[in-house]
């Protein structure tokens, strides 16, 4: 069976018939970069966006006399601006340490607690298998993130992670993942010109973390989205690896 018949039988999600969704990002600045015109668009279209960043953002500085805690601070005010100017509707940063040491199974269940209280259509997270990518909190997250899902979506499997689920009624069902960062996109997302210019100023509100290189990286995403505009039919685009609830279990098929 083909590709295009196999999706016929198990269609790949349409993003904007989303009605909530989370994205989990490494640090304060990933899901902008990664998603942001994707965010915005969402926001415009009246979905509701959830961000979670699961570490604190504290080694965000290339200043050996920097200390973490005043890292912690302006980077957590700066995702604040960022979110609000997308349109998220909630914005939380986890405590594990930003390039330090922590427990991966630990991340996941905090993940899957916020996705219990959620009960997103979808969670967005960066593509653990990214063949180039070197960051252990990028790996880490997105590997925490799919394993979250299992977590949340089973009672049993909950309370076996020490998450106390004795008050919930409803657990979610039916959670698409999507990878950003991805190597391998299956969903292109048309992206207008406004949109874009959106997602770039997104990213110029992390202040702290702009730099000289911010020109280069400009031009790389401008690149990159218009690829993947041409993918999607449309001057930008934005590229993500996403998996329906019938992909994430058994299926032997390259989507």
């Amino acid at each position: 069976m083909n590709k295009k018949t196999l999706l016929k039988y198990v269609p790949l999600p349409d993003f904007m018939k989303f009605k909530n969704v989370l994205f989990v990002g490494p640090h304060p600045d990933d899901i902008e970069i990664s998603s942001g015109a994707l965010v915005k668009k969402m926001t415009l279209a009246g979905i509701e966006v959830h961000f979670l960043v699961a570490t604190d953002g504290g080694a965000g500085s290339f200043d050996p006399k920097a200390k973490a805690e005043n890292v912690i601070k302006t980077r957590l005010q700066e995702a604040k601006n960022a979110a609000a100017f997308l349109g998220a509707k909630s914005l939380e940063i986890l405590d594990f340490e930003d390039g330090g040491v922590y427990s991966v199974e630990r991340m996941s269940v905090a993940i899957a607690q916020r996705i219990i209280a959620l009960k997103p259509d979808a969670v967005f997270a960066p593509d653990p298998l990214l063949p180039n990518e070197i960051h252990p909190d990028h790996i880490n997250v997105g590997i925490a993130a799919r394993d979250a899902l299992t977590i949340a979506r089973f009672p049993i499997v909950a309370a076996r992670h020490g998450l106390d689920v004795s008050a919930v009624k409803d657990f979610p069902t039916d959670i698409c993942l999507v990878y950003f960062y991805t190597h391998r996109p299956n969903v292109f997302i048309p992206v207008s010109v406004n949109e874009f210019a959106d997602k770039i100023t997104s990213i110029n509100l992390h202040t702290s973390q702009i730099n000289h290189t911010m020109q280069m990286v400009e031009k790389y995403l401008r690149f990159k989205a218009m690829e993947y505009g041409k993918q999607a039919h449309s001057k930008y685009g934005e590229g993500f690896f996403a998996l329906a609830p019938a992909h994430q279990h058994c299926f032997l098929e390259n989507i």
